[in-house]
């Protein structure tokens, strides 16, 4: 027999010979106590829900799951839930979904909100802590001055019934009067494709979200602000009314804190957010005036995903 720091080494002559009856009885005996061990352990996850965080589809979905991602998985890891990112082919049905009350966790645009609350299913958690507002861009070598410039020209935007757009038109149109040629609206899928389709010739210029246009300047995509809208409230984040309410307590806790925390603020540098504010139903109610007119544009309801 060798010795060694942690032990005796027993050579292959030296082992005492084992039944193998006994050997078997051992095996059973271990395996019976190992299992339900193991089952237990896997059984809090096993049942832990998987609840849907329906993000408003302003970007591409890839775009969105990279930079929600982050927020999914510091929710998952502070609360211990089980949220999955998911997004709609559009804002028809994204409100769509908002009225049946599919998404557990929710984070839509500020005219939207009132749907949401309307609909019985969501009770409103948190805001963007920073106001939004409508940009107005142009290429990084346009000679435009200001947004006089814009008069009949073709301006990109999002989807006709997002807010940014509303706001982005009437506010353009305010400025140019009736006696400037009106610009042509040219809707895009997002944001996004907006912005990029200054670089490929199929706009002249384009009103989107500050945020997103933050990101891509930032991205060094070749564009530039001419000018902006006055500031509105941001987006909201609403939980379903179904989930505890010890959870829906912690949500709000949890989101509006993050600016408080050492790993939250991580978390908002990784996605390069500003945060969340506590919000309340009434600072949204001035956008029902604005939602006639942007139901005009969403689809009738369909079934498809």
């Amino acid at each position: 027999m060798f010795t060694h720091a942690h032990g005796p080494y027993i050579l292959a002559a030296e082992r005492p010979r084992r039944s193998p009856g006994r050997w078997l009885l051992f095996t059973a005996l271990w395996l019976t106590l190992l299992l339900p061990l193991a089952a237990a352990q896997a059984r809090p996850d096993a049942q832990q829900p998987t609840l849907k965080f329906g993000l408003l589809p302003f970007a591409s979905p890839v775009a969105l799951f990279e930079r929600f991602a982050p927020l999914r998985d510091y929710l998952n890891v502070q609360l211990g839930t089980q949220f999955v990112l998911e997004t709609a082919r559009d804002f028809s049905v994204h409100v769509q979904r908002i009225e049946t009350g599919d998404y557990h966790l929710l984070l839509t645009a500020p005219h939207f909100v009132p749907i949401a609350l309307d609909s019985g299913h969501y009770e409103l958690l948190a805001a963007y802590k920073e106001d939004l507002s409508t940009v107005y861009l142009v290429g990084r070598d346009d000679p435009a001055a200001d947004l006089s410039a814009l008069a009949g020209r073709r301006i990109g935007t999002p989807p006709p019934e997002a807010l940014i757009t509303l706001v982005g038109e009437d506010h353009l149109l305010k400025v140019l009067g009736d006696q400037a040629p009106a610009p042509t609206f040219v809707p895009f899928p997002s944001h996004n494709a907006a912005i990029h389709a200054i670089a490929s010739g199929l706009v002249d210029a384009a009103a989107v979200s500050i945020n997103v246009a933050r990101l891509d300047i930032n991205r060094g995509v070749p564009v530039r602000i001419l000018d902006e809208t006055p500031q509105f409230p941001g987006v909201g984040i609403l939980a379903r009314k179904d989930l505890a309410e010890p959870l829906r307590e912690a949500l709000r806790e949890t989101l509006i804190s993050m600016t408080d925390r050492e790993d939250g603020s991580d978390v908002l540098r990784v996605m390069i957010y500003a945060g969340y504010k506590a919000a309340s139903a009434e600072d949204y109610e001035p956008f029902r005036a604005i939602l006639p007119r942007a139901r005009q544009y969403l689809s009738p309801v369909s079934t498809e995903p």
